[in-house]
């Protein structure tokens, strides 16, 4: 029997089937019973009905390393209708997809409203399969279709063994319906009831005392949230400060819109929907201006959109969060699949050179906590501060401590601004005075005794436009110098896991996780590994991270995209040779990933592994994923 230890993969027609419905339900429901979730790979198409859909969820007692590889332990299809390709057959959409990846012994449940599938081959495997008439229930004896993943949610219930008197389940219904009356929350619960019964029967008629799993509820020692990367940025948005924030719809990023609309009110803020992506990175530009700290979010395509404002923001030295939901690319690219693809567009972007900082957070955790430091950042060093997440982490939900969002006091740094005292004990106010550190004075619109003057082309020291060689030489050099002050003072190391002197893997932003359960799995095979992860990738770090990584034999970069972007970097201001483990599919990258690509890598002379470059045989099923 294992205990509060699986992966579940819940799979069905986008937009019609309720897939983020039921694992929204059961992550909520888990998390309350002191188990943790992890679920970072959200499969979903870019078109807006009728594709395939699929959600996995990581379930443990303890935080799960990582999100892990594509291996099942329960498959749950909640597909009904008949077949795109085989109108006489039931849809097996999930079950063509992803029951290959369920573990021998595994769980398969489906909805065999439309007729029992072949599942021949998967009994010889010993799968326990469970055909539960979902949508049949719902529609004809309970008189409502809404409900029918609630019956697959009741099934799931009993062949963990968990909460099977529903007390759960009725406590989270009657906090999201009790209002709407009782009669919905009964009708849910005799749904759950209904799914229960069902597999019950087949429990009965197969002879199996169990399925092999089984999740205990166990003692919570604090409360905890289940949530995304876009929720916990978000809240570290506004826990730094954070009053303006303007967006414009962009999967996947328009979950930090949502979430700035429902709550920045409530902190005196405001939330704009612009009506395009210049615009709004302009109007967050515009309340930066006024004192106002602001942030504006987007992902590819919209930030390509955004590369004037840029410079806008770096030659007025007017601070702003930018953050950059990655997705797959270049253009429309795929919406809704992952990626790592935009640091050289956030590093690089733009005409001329101004000074930015870009951040990439590996956890949600890092989200909120990252998100506090980058408003810090802006408003020190009075430039754009870029925040790089991707689909995986801006979209995927985790377990974490409420305590991770009230144990510490929020610091909010606003040094460099002036005040009306200040002018009047220095005299001459010079917004963009020539200084050692590069930092100039500031002041907002209406301070007492101060003149606002600001443009975007090259200025002297007061603000006046100049094309004087030697103003335009010193302005420049100006502002550059930040970043030499904040190489200085603020920008961390990468973080070190393990020894550091043989083979090192390297990675940034989200994949700390999958980073570390493959160190682990490889050390387990005698292979020793050291990971040094960056959060803080620009600028370059070099003093820092180049007497780290000379120690090592061998160097390998682990990312999202295909050329090896930071390898890129690192090669560059490190001089040294570093090997590449790439996937750039739309998939996340999994721990068999970076296994199979190590032992490649040592096994011969490749530099770099491409993952998932071979074409997989084509699953005909149905369109528009």
């Amino acid at each position: 029997m294992i205990v509060n230890k699986l992966k579940l993969l819940i799979g069905g027609v986008q937009l019609r089937d309720g897939v983020v419905t039921v694992t929204d339900l059961l992550g909520r429901i888990l998390t309350r019973a002191g188990l943790y979730v992890l679920a970072m790979e959200r499969g979903y198409a870019s078109t807006i009905y009728g594709a395939h859909q699929y959600d996995p969820l990581v379930i443990d007692e303890k935080p799960p390393q990582s999100w892990g590889d594509t291996a099942l332990d329960i498959l749950v299809a909640l597909d009904y209708d008949s077949n795109p390709d085989a109108k006489d057959k039931p849809n097996r959409d999930t079950v063509l997809r992803h029951a290959r990846h369920l573990k021998d012994g595994g769980v398969l449940v489906y909805d065999s409203s439309t007729g029992e599938i072949p599942t021949d081959a998967l009994v010889r495997r010993g799968i326990k399969v469970f055909p539960i008439p979902a949508r049949n229930i719902a529609r004809d004896e309970l008189k409502r279709d809404v409900v029918k993943n609630v019956v697959t949610v009741g099934g799931l219930f009993r062949l963990l063994d968990f909460d099977r008197d529903m007390t759960h389940l009725t406590s989270l219904l009657e906090e999201r319906f009790l209002r709407k009356g009782r009669e919905i929350i009964d009708l849910n619960l005799k749904a759950a009831r209904r799914g229960l019964e069902v597999v019950e029967s087949v429990l009965s008629a197969k002879g199996w005392a169990d399925v092999g799993y089984r999740l205990d509820p166990r003692p919570q020692k604090e409360p905890m949230l289940l949530l995304s990367g876009n929720d916990a940025l978000s809240m570290g948005a506004i826990a730094a400060g954070c009053r303006f924030y303007a967006g414009y719809p962009i999967t996947p990023a328009s979950a930090i819109l949502e979430f700035m609309e429902e709550h920045l009110p409530k902190y005196g803020g405001r939330a704009l929907q612009g009506q395009n992506e210049r615009e709004s990175i302009r109007a967050a530009l515009g309340a930066s201006m006024t004192g106002v700290r602001s942030m504006v979010g987007t992902s590819g395509p919209g930030l390509s959109l955004k590369v004037e404002e840029f410079g806008v923001s770096g030659m007025t030295e007017t601070p702003l969060v930018i953050v950059d939901t990655q997705r797959a690319g270049p253009s429309t690219g795929m919406p809704t699949k992952s990626e790592q693809g935009d640091l050289f567009l956030v590093a690089y972007g733009g005409h001329g050179e101004i000074p930015r900082i870009v951040l990439a957070p590996a956890t949600q955790e890092d989200c909120y906590s990252m998100m506090i430091e980058a408003f810090n950042l802006a408003d020190k060093y009075q430039c754009p501060v870029f925040f790089l997440t991707d689909l995986n982490l801006s979209e995927g939900r985790k377990v974490v401590p409420e305590s991770v969002f009230t144990k510490h006091s929020v610091t909010i740094d606003r040094s460099t601004l002036v005040r009306a005292e200040d002018l009047r004990r220095n005299g001459d106010y010079r917004r963009f005075q020539v200084t050692d550190s590069g930092i100039s004075p500031r002041l907002v619109p209406g301070t007492v005794g101060g003149v606002f003057k600001i443009t975007g082309s090259e200025h002297d020291e007061h603000g006046f436009v100049s094309t004087d060689p030697v103003i335009r030489k010193a302005q420049v050099e100006k502002r550059l110098r930040k970043m030499e002050t904040y190489l200085k003072e603020d920008a961390k190391p990468p973080q070190v896991f393990g020894p550091t002197d043989g083979l090192v893997l390297i990675g940034w932003g989200s994949t700390k996780p999958v980073l570390l359960h493959a160190q682990q799995a490889l050390n387990a095979k005698g292979i020793e590994v050291g990971v040094a992860h960056f959060t803080h990738l620009w600028p370059f770090h070099t003093a820092a991270a180049q007497p780290m990584l000379a120690k090592a034999k061998t160097l390998i970069a682990v990312e999202g995209n295909f050329t090896g972007q930071f390898a890129d970097v690192i090669q560059t201001y490190c001089l040294l040779p570093v090997k590449r483990i790439v996937k750039y599919n739309g998939l996340p990258i999994y721990v068999a990933d970076i296994l199979g690509g190590v032992d490649q890598i040592l096994r011969s002379t490749t530099d770099v592994v491409r993952i998932g470059d071979a074409a997989p045989t084509p699953v005909k099923v149905s369109e528009g994923d």
